[in-house]
């Protein structure tokens, strides 16, 4: 099975490209240049063309380059199975609706396209992973779940939306001081329906991606420390029905739905301990990296092909004994097509082509 290429990238007044145009190669991919030159840009296009939407800002108009009247990012992969290349484009102009198609052709939904052309990123941000609350956390999740199964992106889409209509409802009651149990009755039946499935792909999850993590971390770090990845929700000691009874006057009080698996968590642990409490700077760096690869390859092993992997600035962040484990586990592993951001042309050039003789690079 052929894994998916991008060989083309263009981009017209993306962020701050006003005009971009890279032929890329099949492998490994660099590129190189100071701090606010558009490096992290260009792999934010490429994650556009995969997800339908920026790794880093969820507002599109945000990504329109200053005082312009529209952006346009497009590529050109070599599709799974596939010998012609298929075009894929985003564009949007201020103040109207993203235009998404591929080979000119537009998606009745925009979630058709997710797990089409799978990626994994690597990035700095991804930090908030241990900083930020739980819904940074749950979208990890549900990101890695979706790309390889769309019943479950449906499943997630239809509570979120029903979440967000019975909150309307709630907010209703309160502003009208009125109350009907038979109405909110329609959404609680439809969440006791949607939450049960999605719970259980999240623990199917979980259950296969933990020892893919303790795989990788050991392979950056040496193996001498156990890590874990575990799951808490709600639905663990209580039916989503329970729940919603239980805690129907506090939401009518706060106006909105309070418990769901939409306030489910991951625990990142070393040792049996919270990773953010006790592991130093290069711990908790190396376990982000290994969640990515664990991602990675929980992606190549449900879809049976290769997702791009693009990696900002990550040589910058690791210490020389993680960089040179890292470029160790490139080497031996077989990964499909790679992309690396960094700001030492030398340090990269050298790092890149002992990854790959047939490495290119960009200087930006």
């Amino acid at each position: 099975m052929r894994d998916t290429v991008l060989t083309q990238l263009h981009a017209v007044q993306f962020k701050n490209h006003t005009q971009l145009d890279l032929e890329f190669s099949p492998t490994l991919n660099a590129l190189v240049g100071n701090n606010g030159a558009g490096k992290t840009n260009v792999l934010d296009a490429i994650y556009y063309l995969c997800v339908t939407k920026s790794y880093f800002h969820p507002v599109d108009s945000h990504h329109i380059q200053h005082d312009a009247p529209f952006f346009v990012v497009e590529g050109l992969f070599n599709e799974e199975k596939a010998s012609q290349r298929v075009k894929v484009r985003c564009a949007l102009k201020r103040g109207g609706k993203k235009s998404f198609t591929v080979d000119d052709v537009a998606y009745d939904r925009l979630a058709e396209h997710i797990g089409r052309f799978p990626v994994v990123m690597i990035s700095p941000s991804d930090r908030d992973l241990l900083s930020e609350g739980s819904e940074v956390r749950r979208k990890f999740m549900d990101s890695i779940i979706a790309q390889s199964n769309k019943e479950y992106l449906n499943h997630l889409l239809d509570y979120q939306k029903t979440v967000q209509q019975r909150n309307a409802l709630l907010k209703y009651f309160a502003a009208n001081r009125t109350f009907s149990s038979e109405q909110l009755s329609l959404y609680n039946e439809r969440l006791c329906r949607l939450a049960p499935k999605i719970h259980t792909a999240r623990k199917e999850f979980v259950s296969a991606f933990s020892p893919l993590l303790q795989r990788f971390y050991d392979l950056l770090s040496g193996g001498q420390e156990s890590v874990d990845f575990l799951y808490s929700s709600g639905l663990e000691h209580h039916s989503m029905e329970e729940l919603l009874r239980m805690h129907e006057s506090r939401d009518r009080l706060t106006q909105y739905t309070t418990v769901g698996i939409h306030k489910d968590d991951l625990d990142f642990q070393l040792m049996g301990h919270p990773l953010k409490r006790v592991g130093s700077q290069g711990q908790q760096k190396s376990y982000l990296v290994a969640l990515k690869l664990a991602n990675f390859a929980l992606l190549v092993e449900k879809m049976g092909r290769k997702p791009l992997l693009l990696l900002d600035d990550v040589f910058d962040k690791l210490d020389a004994q993680r960089v040179e484990a890292l470029v160790s586990l490139v080497q031996a592993h077989e990964f499909g097509q790679i992309f690396v951001s960094d700001t030492h042309p030398e340090r990269t050039t050298d790092l890149v082509k002992r990854m790959d003789p047939n490495a290119a690079v960009f200087p930006l």
